[in-house]
């Protein structure tokens, strides 16, 4: 969709299967069920705006059964972008379910799938307690970036252009962060995996996965008063239906309102 001067485009991975094992399956109606999992989808997007061309996620790359970043790279491709072309990729987080896509294998070395790309994130999300397979990816996608000069570290809350603000979090992981691009009077809001569905906006829970679930539900309920109060336009990662939508403040809540993207 057109917001303000931004273009903007969803690059949904699909759904997938996963369970405590943490492998992303990858799903197509009528496949048998896989017990003891649950139904994720992910969703990186793309801006451009009249400065940069920006990928919000990274999506799961080599981290999905069967998958590779050549699926993220079939998905710009859609929209007439290379992999050349992405100029900066915003980071939530360094879950391989967000950071997967940054690397990619070449000669059996991990390389950055963006090579003219600065990747950004929070310079605390390098230390922040991880585990298993994300822990594994977050070294290889950071001394891959490291090496070849595109890892940009920033700390707190902050802008990195007049469009670009990044505001520290915490909540789903010590370190998470969350991005408001402003066009025109317009903020586009991702919220990552604070707000990473709609029905997450919609009801009011605290999350086991999360770092610090009470700080993620604080989050969410601030930024849905924000957007309903604001207008802005929330994206949503991981959502199965709707990845984009305008939030209105109803009795006892809030609701979603669906838009294309």
């Amino acid at each position: 969709m057109q917001f303000g001067a931004f273009e903007i485009h969803a690059l949904p991975e699909g759904r997938f299967t996963v369970g405590a094992d943490k492998v992303f399956v990858p799903y197509t109606d009528g496949d048998p069920p896989r017990p003891g999992t649950l139904f994720v989808a992910i969703s990186p997007f793309l801006v451009r705006t009249p400065s940069d061309t920006l990928l919000l996620d990274a999506g799961l790359g080599e981290y999905a059964v069967g998958r590779g970043t050549d699926f993220l790279m079939e998905g710009l491709a859609r929209h007439g972008v290379t992999r050349e072309a992405v100029t900066k990729v915003l980071l939530s987080h360094l879950h391989f379910d967000h950071a997967g896509g940054c690397v990619a294998t070449v000669h059996n070395e991990a390389r950055p799938t963006f090579p003219n790309a600065e990747y950004v994130v929070q310079r605390g999300e390098l230390t922040a307690p991880y585990e298993g397979t994300s822990d594994e990816a977050r070294s290889r996608v950071v001394d891959a970036l490291d090496r070849e000069g595109q890892l940009v570290l920033v700390e707190g809350d902050g802008f990195l252009t007049d469009e670009i603000e990044h505001v520290h979090t915490g909540g789903h992981s010590r370190d998470h962060q969350l991005y408001r691009l402003h066009t025109a009077g317009l903020v586009v809001l991702f919220g990552g995996d604070v707000v990473p569905t709609p029905g997450q906006v919609q009801r009011r829970f605290v999350a086991k996965y999360d770092h610090d679930g009470a700080r993620s539900q604080d989050w969410r309920t601030r930024l849905a008063q924000e957007a309903a109060l604001d207008g802005h336009l929330a994206l949503f990662y991981h959502s199965t239906e709707a990845l984009a939508g305008f939030i209105d403040e109803v009795a006892g809540g809030f609701r979603v309102e669906p838009v294309d993207v």
